[in-house]
């Protein structure tokens, strides 16, 4: 295992001490020696290696050099966010001057990250910046134009149109303008609209203590982040009397509510309506951190939920600092070792009864084994994995053929399945490559996740193998999402409805490709958009080699059976429509 690999390995265990000290070592062998996994001496592996660093130094308290550390994502696509298309150059204080001089601040990575740096807005308003614009993500642009300092919120593709001298990416944006943890602004910087805070109050009225509670965020960063725990450990805060929970949970891992829960994912349709109801809320606990960032920039007193290794913003000082420099009004409660989470919870449920003044009760341990299984495995093992193979010469924890039905698992027996280079082998008709993911999903549990890779439907790659069975692709999976699908049939479209005759309800929430050379030298060049990009890959043969997908699973399903019917059955006493051209 090479070292990178085994510090990230040994700070997912909590072991942080030796995970520097691996750090330090690379580093004191220095960027012209360190060699990747290949022997190789490649620009990845320093970037890699300081971008980990990044964490350490932000973790010792030193933001500036940590978060110019931290850079070194951009380039290794960490982000997610291409560059702002623009001849303007990015901000540097050293070579140039923002006073009286207009600039863009682009962010970036995910809904938290946007939030979490949109606040340097005012920090470039008071260096002297004459106009201050923020490129966003479209489902924020209203929030953030109420922050101090902004003149006007665009979206990423929107540069041309405003004139600018400068821009600035959103993860550099807090050290290129000065901020250091002794000076970081911390203070509230979003606010509400008004009128939606009043409307929420006749939905948020009770006279309990009202809490609001969130227990998983996109299901993409809460698998890379080790996030995710039993959601009871949250809803049993409903045994306290006199609390009143508000489950702002949307989308992902839903879960039957304890009675007396209100569940309002129906009502917040948008970013407005969460801050409106996060302002009548007395506090906020969370693991997701867009829902932290929101409630903590609004200066609502916010509760967090941080895995053993915590996202940057949670490092400072850690594991010992409860509060963060980011915000007066949060307070972390820090998981100690790694799959379990109850002493974390056992914490939380002392302090609140403490801050509350409630009547203590004895909250369960929800702690269980996590079970991973690891499809079609061959050499390619994966600690920590039920290693599973037809093969029984490549020395699996089990043979098995996946092409013979039922499995031997349990239901709802795995949390996480991962089949790379799997699915175009198996099931030699359409009806037994359905009955594969019914299996699939039959052994694993709600809210569980699939990292599933396959040869990228045009690639020669694809075509190559004899023993391929079918192409695997986006729309396939997308066959067994019950609310695309009634959302399309709705709309009066045409489509499958294989996901409610099988009752099987997946949703894929990230995918990743393996370009081909050429075309991995354009993407790391930036010369290419996004949109371009998805045009390639869809019109083009040899783009890309392989697609790895991210799934996640909805168990019971979003959109019941019954409400399916009812839809149909609406359908067909719509008058049928017949168009005809002149």
């Amino acid at each position: 295992m090479h070292e990178i690999d085994l510090m990230l390995k040994l700070q997912l265990e909590g072991n942080h001490t030796e995970a520097r000290k691996l750090s330090d070592k690379l580093e004191a062998i220095g960027a012209d020696k360190v060699l990747d996994p290949a022997g190789k001496n490649t620009q990845d592996i320093w970037m890699r290696h300081c971008f980990n660093r990044g964490w350490f130094i932000i973790q010792d308290g030193d933001y500036q050099t940590g978060c110019k550390l931290l850079e070194n994502g951009r380039f290794l696509s960490v982000y997610g966010s291409p560059p702002l298309r623009t001849d303007a150059p990015i901000y540097h204080p050293e070579q140039h001057t923002i006073r009286g001089k207009s600039i863009i601040i682009s962010l970036e990575g995910g809904y938290g990250d946007e939030i979490i740096h949109s606040r340097f807005a005012t920090t470039f308003k008071e260096l002297g910046a004459d106009k201050v614009y923020i490129a966003a993500a479209p489902e924020l642009v209203s929030v953030f134009e109420r922050i101090e300092g902004v003149d006007k919120v665009i979206l990423r593709n929107q540069a041309s149109t405003v004139s600018h001298d400068y821009w600035v990416p959103g993860f550099s944006a807090g050290w290129i303008s000065g901020a250091t943890f002794e000076n970081f602004p911390s203070k509230p910087y979003l606010t509400p609209r008004a009128d939606s805070v009043e409307i929420w109050k006749s939905m948020i009225n009770s006279e309990k203590i009202k809490v609001g509670i969130r227990w998983a965020g996109n299901p993409k960063f809460e698998h890379q982040q080790f996030r995710r725990f039993p959601e009871n450990f949250i809803t049993n805060l409903s045994k306290y009397p006199e609390l009143q929970l508000y489950s702002l949970q949307k989308d992902h891992n839903l879960v039957a509510l304890p009675e007396g829960t209100i569940d309002l994912q129906h009502f917040l349709i948008s970013w407005e309506d969460t801050m409106a109801a996060i302002a009548n809320l007395d506090i906020v606990i969370t693991s997701c951190t867009a829902v932290a960032h929101i409630a903590a920039g609004m200066g609502k007193e916010t509760w967090v939920i941080v895995p053993v290794l915590p996202y940057h913003t949670w490092t400072c000082n850690s594991p010992t600092n409860r509060g963060s420099p980011y915000y007066d009004s949060v307070r972390l409660f820090r998981q100690t070792t790694k799959s379990k989470w109850n002493d974390t919870f056992q914490l939380l449920y002392k302090e609140l009864e403490e801050k509350f003044n409630l009547a203590h009760i004895d909250q369960p341990d929800e702690d269980r084994v996590t079970k991973r299984l690891n499809m079609g495995c061959g050499l390619k093992k994966i600690e920590g994995f039920v290693n599973v193979d037809d093969n029984a010469t490549v020395v699996p924890d089990k043979v098995v053929d996946f092409n013979t039905f039922p499995w031997p698992f349990a239901d709802n027996e795995f949390d996480h399945i991962v089949a790379k280079d799997i699915l175009e082998h198996l099931g030699d008709t359409g009806n037994d490559f359905i009955k594969v993911i019914k299996e699939m999903y039959r052994i694993t549990t709600n809210g569980g996740i699939w990292e599933v890779q396959c040869p990228h439907w045009r690639c020669d790659v694809a075509l190559d193998d004899p023993n391929h069975k079918r192409l695997v692709t986006m729309g396939m999976f997308n066959m067994f999402n019950k609310r695309m699908i009634l959302d399309k049939l709705q709309a009066g479209g045409s489509e499958s409805t294989y996901a409610f005759t099988h009752d099987i309800d997946i949703e894929i929430c990230d995918m990743q490709f393996e370009y081909t050379p050429p075309w991995q030298e354009r993407v790391r060049q930036g010369n290419i958009s996004q949109d371009e990009l998805n045009y390639a890959l869809n019109n083009f043969n040899n783009v890309a080699l392989s697609t790895m997908y991210l799934i996640q699973i909805h168990k019971p399903g979003r959109i019941d059976f019954d409400e399916f019917e009812r839809m149909i059955q609406e359908k067909l006493k719509e008058p049928m429509r017949i168009t005809s051209k002149d």
